[in-house]
C-alpha cells in the first residue's frame, strides 16, 4: 500500500506502527528477564479439592439463560421461568454452602469408640462427611480412590455421631414428615452393599471399634428379622440389594424403618434409575444418605442422576429437569453439573494423597501391553465371522438410512407410528428381517471370544457371557445362525481326497485351494483351532507371561481377570498343566465361600500361587494384596470394572511392586473397543474434575462402524 496516497501522507500510520513495534521490543525483554518458578496450579487445586474451581454465581446464572423452553406461548414461559427460578434457588443455596466447607487442612477428631489410628486423608474426610450432615441435602457421595479407606472413614461417622447423641426429632425434613405415620419406627444406620461384602463391613467394625461400641445386624438369609422394632434397635443394620429390592416390593421391614443413616456401598449398582434396584433404594426413608464408590460414572453422565435421585436433591430429581438444566450436552449444563458435584462429592485419587504427604508411597506400578497375533487359522476363523457380521450391520445401516430417507423428518417422532409397521411390511415383503441394535452386540461378542479361543463360538454361551446382551427372542434367532455359520454340516463339505489332511493342519489352506474350499476348512469342525483342549494364541501368551514373570519369583502371585468364566476354565486347564494351585472367584461361588479363597491367595504361606477372577465379581470390595500381578485377558465396553479389579491389588497394604499385564490381539476388534475405553474414561474424569467434555457416551453408528472396521 502506498501511505503517501492518504490524506496525511500516511503519518498517523506510521505512527501508530513505531508505537507498536515498540510495544513488542518491550514485551520481548520482559519474557526474556522472566524467572520460570515451579507451577503451582496443579497442587493448589490438589490442595483445594477443587473447590475454587468452576463458575462464580453471576456466571452460574448468565448461563441458566441459554436453555429456552421447548414450547413457546404465556403458559409454557410462565412455567419454564418458574423452573428457572427454582434451579436457580436450589444452586444458589449450593453455592453458597461451599463458603463453610471444611478446608483440606482441617481433620476431625477420631471418635473415642474407634480403636484404629485414621490417616489424615480419612480424617479430612470425616470432616467433610460431618459438615455435609449440616446442609441440604444431608449426605453426598464419597468417591476416593477404592482401597484409600471410605469403609473405616464412614465407621468413624457412625461412631462420631453416636458419641454426639444428636436428637434427630425435629429434624424432619418436608418429604419425610409427609411420609410420617405411626407404624414408621425410627432405627440406626442402614448399609446396603452386595452380598460378598456384608461380611467385611461386620467385621471392620469389631476389627476397627471397641467392643460392644455398636450393636450390628446382619439382615440376610431365611432367618433374619421380621419386625421393625428389632431392626431399628442396632447401631448398625447390613443388608444386600437384592434384599431391599425384595423388601421394597413387599413393602418389607427395611421401608418400615426411618433410618437415622442410609450407606449404599458400591453406589454405582444402581446406576440404572429405572431398574428395581435404584427404584427401591430411593424409596428409603432417611434423612441422611450415603453413596459410597471409587466410579460415579462408568458410562454417561445419567449415570448420576440416579445417585442424586437417592441423595434427594431436589428439583434434579426429576428425569425431565435434569435432562433439561443438567444433562443437556450444554457448556451451561456442563458447568451446572460441576456446581452439584464440587458441593456433593469428595474425590481424592491415590496419587494427590501421595503428593500432598498424606498416604505412605505406594509400590510402583507398571502397565504392560501384552499384543498377541492371532495364528492364520485363528484369523480365517475371526475374517469368516467378521464378513457375517458386516453383512448383517450393511443391513443395518441399510434399513436404517432407507428409513430415515423416507421419513424427511416430517413424522413426529413417535413410536410405533402408521409408518413404522408399513415399513416393517414393506421389509418383511421383501424377505429381509428387520436387523436390531442389540443382535449388532450379539456379533461383537462373538467377535470377542474368536479373540480368546475359537472354540467358544462353537458351544452355548453361559447365562454370565450373554450378560451385556438383552433377552429377546430374536438375539437367540441370531445366536442360532452364527452356531450355524461357525460349525457346518459335514454333508455342505466338499468330498476330496485330501480333505481329511488339510482339515487336521493348524496352518491356513494353501494358495492353490480355492476361497470357497478355504472357508469350508476353516470352519470344520475337524479343525483343530476349534478343540478347547488346544491352547489358543490368547492362552498360550498368557501361560507364557505366568511362567516368566510370575512363577520364577519366589511369593508372587497373580489374578487372571476375564468377563467369561469359560475362559477362566480355559486358563485354569492349562495352570493345573503346570502344576500349580489356582483358585476360581466367579458370580457362581457362594458368598460364605469367598473369603476362604480370599485368604488362600492373601496368606503367603499358602500354594495357591493364581486366582482366575471374574471381571464383574472382581469389581466388588475384595482385598487381593497377596497378588502383585494382574493380567487382562480381555477388554470390557465398561473400562471401570477393569480399573476396579485392578484397585484389588495396587492398594494401602500393597508391600511389593504391582505389574498390570493387557492383552489384545491385533488387528481385532479388541483395539477398537479400548479405543471407546480411552473416551469412556475421559467422560468420567471430565465429569469429575469439572472439565468440559462433548464426547458422546453411548454407541453410535459411527462407533460401531469402527468396530466393524467400516470407518471408511
Amino acid at each position: 500500500m502506498d501511505v503517501s496516497t492518504l490524506p496525511d501522507g500516511g503519518v498517523r500510520l506510521i505512527e501508530r506502527l513505531t508505537a507498536l513495534e515498540s510495544e513488542v521490543r518491550r514485551q520481548g525483554d520482559k519474557v526474556a528477564n522472566m524467572v520460570v518458578e515451579t507451577d503451582k496450579s496443579t497442587a493448589e487445586d490438589i490442595s483445594n479439592d477443587g473447590i475454587n474451581k468452576g463458575m462464580s454465581w453471576d456466571d452460574i446464572q448468565k448461563a441458566s439463560n441459554s436453555v429456552q423452553p421447548r414450547m413457546f406461548g404465556k403458559q409454557a414461559m410462565a412455567t419454564h421461568m418458574a423452573e428457572r427460578n427454582v434451579i436457580l434457588d436450589r444452586l444458589r443455596d449450593l453455592h453458597q454452602s461451599l463458603a463453610s466447607r471444611p478446608p483440606e487442612t482441617e481433620l476431625a477428631t477420631a471418635p473415642a469408640a474407634l480403636t484404629t489410628e485414621l490417616m489424615p486423608h480419612q480424617r479430612h474426610a470425616l470432616a467433610w462427611l460431618r459438615w455435609r450432615e449440616t446442609q441440604r441435602p444431608c449426605g453426598g457421595i464419597l468417591a476416593d480412590d477404592m482401597g484409600l479407606g471410605k469403609t473405616i472413614t464412614m465407621i468413624a461417622l457412625l461412631m462420631a455421631d453416636k458419641e454426639g447423641n444428636i436428637d434427630d426429632d425435629e429434624e424432619d425434613d418436608d418429604e419425610e414428615k409427609g411420609k410420617s405415620n405411626s407404624k414408621v419406627v425410627r432405627g440406626g444406620t442402614l448399609v446396603v452393599c452386595p452380598a460378598s461384602l456384608m461380611q467385611q463391613w461386620a467385621g471392620e467394625v469389631r476389627r476397627h471399634c471397641r467392643a460392644h461400641a455398636a450393636l450390628v445386624c446382619v439382615y440376610h438369609g431365611a432367618a433374619r428379622a421380621q419386625q421393625p422394632h428389632r431392626l431399628a434397635a442396632h447401631d448398625l443394620v447390613i443388608t444386600t440389594y437384592n434384599i431391599l429390592q425384595r423388601d421394597h416390593d413387599q413393602n418389607g421391614v427395611l421401608m418400615r424403618v426411618r433410618w437415622r443413616r442410609v450407606i449404599l456401598d458400591e453406589a454405582h449398582i444402581v446406576r440404572n434409575h429405572k431398574s428395581a434396584t435404584s427404584l427401591g433404594v430411593a424409596a428409603l426413608r432417611a434423612r441422611r444418605r450415603w453413596c459410597l464408590t471409587g466410579t460415579p460414572v462408568q458410562n454417561k453422565d445419567l449415570d448420576l442422576f440416579a445417585l442424586v435421585k437417592f441423595l434427594r436433591i431436589t428439583p434434579f430429581t426429576e428425569l425431565q429437569m435434569w435432562k433439561k438444566w443438567i444433562d443437556n450436552k450444554s457448556q451451561g449444563g456442563q458447568e451446572r453439573l460441576s456446581t452439584l458435584m464440587r458441593c456433593i462429592l469428595l474425590r481424592r485419587t491415590k496419587a494427590q494423597l501421595q503428593q500432598r504427604g498424606h498416604l505412605p508411597s505406594l509400590p510402583a506400578r507398571t502397565a504392560h501391553q501384552n499384543p498377541i497375533h492371532l495364528t492364520p487359522a485363528e484369523m480365517n476363523v475371526y475374517q469368516k465371522v467378521l464378513v457375517f457380521s458386516k453383512t448383517l450391520f450393511a443391513q443395518f445401516l441399510h434399513q436404517r438410512a432407507e428409513k430415515n430417507a423416507d421419513s424427511q423428518g416430517f413424522l413426529p417422532p413417535a413410536k410405533d407410528t402408521a409408518y413404522d409397521k408399513m415399513h416393517k411390511k414393506m421389509i418383511a415383503l421383501q424377505g429381509a428381517k428387520p436387523v436390531k441394535s442389540h443382535e449388532i452386540l450379539v456379533l461383537l461378542l462373538r467377535l470377542r471370544q474368536v479373540c480368546c479361543h475359537c472354540g467358544l463360538i462353537a458351544a452355548m454361551l453361559d447365562p454370565e457371557d450373554t450378560s451385556d446382551v438383552h433377552e429377546d427372542p430374536a438375539g437367540q434367532d441370531l445366536l442360532a445362525e452364527l452356531n450355524k455359520l461357525t460349525i457346518e454340516d459335514s454333508r455342505t463339505r466338499r468330498k476330496s481326497d485330501n480333505k481329511e489332511e488339510e482339515d487336521n493342519k493348524e496352518e491356513a489352506p494353501e494358495e492353490s485351494t480355492s476361497v470357497a474350499e478355504a472357508i469350508r476348512s476353516v470352519l470344520s469342525p475337524n479343525n483343530p483351532v476349534f478343540q478347547l483342549s488346544r491352547p489358543s494364541s490368547k492362552i498360550a501368551a498368557v501361560m507364557d507371561c505366568l511362567r516368566n514373570e510370575v512363577f520364577v519369583h519366589e511369593g508372587d502371585k497373580a489374578v487372571v481377570v476375564s468377563q467369561w468364566t469359560s475362559v477362566l476354565s480355559l486358563v485354569e486347564q492349562q495352570v493345573r498343566a503346570a502344576g500349580v494351585r489356582s483358585v476360581t472367584l466367579s458370580g457362581g461361588v457362594p458368598v460364605p465361600a469367598r473369603a476362604r479363597l480370599v485368604d488362600a491367595l492373601n496368606d503367603p504361606h499358602s500354594p495357591v500361587r493364581v486366582m482366575l477372577l471374574s471381571l464383574c465379581a472382581g469389581g466388588v470390595g475384595l482385598n487381593l494384596c497377596g497378588a502383585n500381578h494382574l493380567l487382562l485377558l480381555d477388554p470390557h465396553w465398561n473400562p471401570q470394572l477393569e480399573q476396579q479389579a485392578q484397585d484389588r491389588i495396587y492398594r494401602v497394604g500393597q508391600t511389593k511392586p504391582v505389574h498390570i499385564y493387557r492383552f489384545m490381539c491385533v488387528d481385532t476388534v479388541e483395539q477398537s473397543i479400548r479405543k471407546l475405553q480411552d473416551a469412556k474414561l475421559e467422560l468420567a474424569e471430565n465429569v469429575l474434575t469439572g472439565a468440559r467434555h462433548t464426547n458422546a457416551s453411548k454407541l453410535s453408528i459411527e462407533d460401531l462402524k469402527l468396530l466393524f472396521n467400516m470407518g471408511q
